[in-house]
């Protein structure tokens, strides 16, 4: 069901003032209006290409989650501007990875407005390296040696849904693994993985093409040099993408990557967890280890310092690279919108008549408040919000303390 007409004003970059009306999930009318500073601006949606799950619900278990979980995810992400996600699948049994991508085909072919917004899956997980650290917090059970027949039998039970998968190149049979991949029409990323230099440019040779959470998944402490990171911060065919939500990346490391890659070269995602936007405190078994959320949004394996993903949804990127990097409120949406929708290969919804009704209406106020999320014609916002109001206020997830 559309909303009903209705009309929004904001200015756009150039601070040309718009009112915006909005019919049956389309823009209807455009009329000019006089300049105003205090209007916010009018912004395409937010494109975040890894996000593994929230409130409680992972997208490795889709299929358990059902359309109903999958709505609330859903809900929770345009509330936060993000309108295009691609759900992220972690390590897992090959029963429990079928499963769910079987479980999310289903769902999104039985329902157009979900598939709207969950544009295809990330394969993060099983083609990892097994090392400890490199590894993170993936189930060791499950790590699996990269596997090109595996993949695609994978992908046909998702109905072709995959769009990236990250690999371990050093792995044995890892760069044979990358050209079927990329024959086969996905992007290939390197991630959780430990390659010397030489493996991660032939992996680019090879036709990976973006890097998983750049400076995360990583052993503690490293080698200074003796690391892949270098390798891949000098590789101009990789892009790196990254997560700006304060706790998994310094802000001079991210400056660094920022100024030697050119204008498309970064991206910026959530990598939020099943347990990002649930309340503080202490969760026993999301996870294979006991974790905690602190009040301050850090999500980290209980009892050591390890993340286990991220509290925030993506709009904490924006704010935060405001914070550290002195970008304009644009120049850091830009990073979270227009450049990860060109890797996924999308066009967001222009500002014109007849186009699809999906924009954010944000203002800067010591912060990034986020004024409306309009998602094919939809408002999804009853007041404004900012980075921390992640809960959808109508769920409530057990704390155990």
């Amino acid at each position: 069901m559309h909303a009903l007409p209705h009309s929004y004003t904001g200015q756009l970059q150039d601070g040309n003032a718009l009112s915006v009306s909005v019919e049956r999930g389309l823009i209807s009318q455009i009329t000019p209006i006089v300049g105003d500073k205090a209007l916010p601006y009018l912004l395409p949606v937010l494109v975040d290409l890894q996000h593994n799950g929230a409130l409680g619900h992972s997208f490795t278990e889709a299929d358990r989650c059902g359309k109903t979980g999958l709505r609330e995810v859903a809900t929770l992400l345009r509330r936060h501007g993000v309108g295009r996600c691609l759900p992220t699948l972690i390590t897992a049994s090959a029963d429990a990875l079928a499963r769910s991508v079987a479980g999310f085909d289903a769902a999104l072919r039985d329902d157009a407005d979900l598939e709207r917004i969950y544009r295809g899956l990330f394969h993060e997980g099983v083609y990892i390296s097994p090392q400890d650290g490199w590894r993170g917090v993936h189930d060791l059970r499950w790590v699996a040696p990269p596997g090109a027949t595996a993949l695609a039998e994978l992908d046909t039970l998702s109905g072709n849904r995959i769009r990236i998968v990250n690999v371990a190149p050093e792995e044995p049979g890892g760069l044979d693994f990358i050209r079927q991949a990329v024959d086969a029409g996905k992007t290939v990323s390197l991630g959780h993985c430990n390659p010397d230099a030489a493996t991660v440019h032939r992996a680019a040779d090879a036709g990976a093409s973006m890097v998983t959470h750049f400076g995360n998944g990583a052993a503690s402490p490293l080698p200074r040099f003796d690391n892949p990171f270098w390798a891949m911060l000098n590789e101009p065919r990789l892009r790196l993408a990254m997560i700006g939500d304060g706790f998994h990346l310094p802000p001079d490391l991210v400056g660094t990557a920022l100024r030697v890659r050119d204008a498309d070269g970064c991206c910026f995602v959530s990598d939020a967890a099943s347990l990002s936007g649930c309340p503080a405190g202490r969760y026993e078994d999301t996870y294979a280890d006991p974790c905690v959320i602190e009040t301050d949004g850090h999500l980290h394996v209980a009892d050591s310092p390890m993340l286990a993903g991220a509290w925030f949804q993506l709009d904490r990127s924006v704010e935060w690279l405001v914070q550290t990097q002195g970008h304009t409120l644009h120049e850091a949406w830009r990073l979270c919108s227009e450049v990860p929708a060109r890797i996924l290969g999308e066009e967001l919804p222009p500002v014109e008549i007849g186009a699809e009704a999906s924009f954010v209406l944000a203002r800067w106020d010591e912060g990034l408040v986020i004024e409306q999320s309009v998602h094919h014609g939809r408002p999804y916002l009853e007041a404004p919000i900012r980075t921390t109001d992640c809960g959808l206020g109508n769920r409530q997830k057990e704390q155990h303390t």
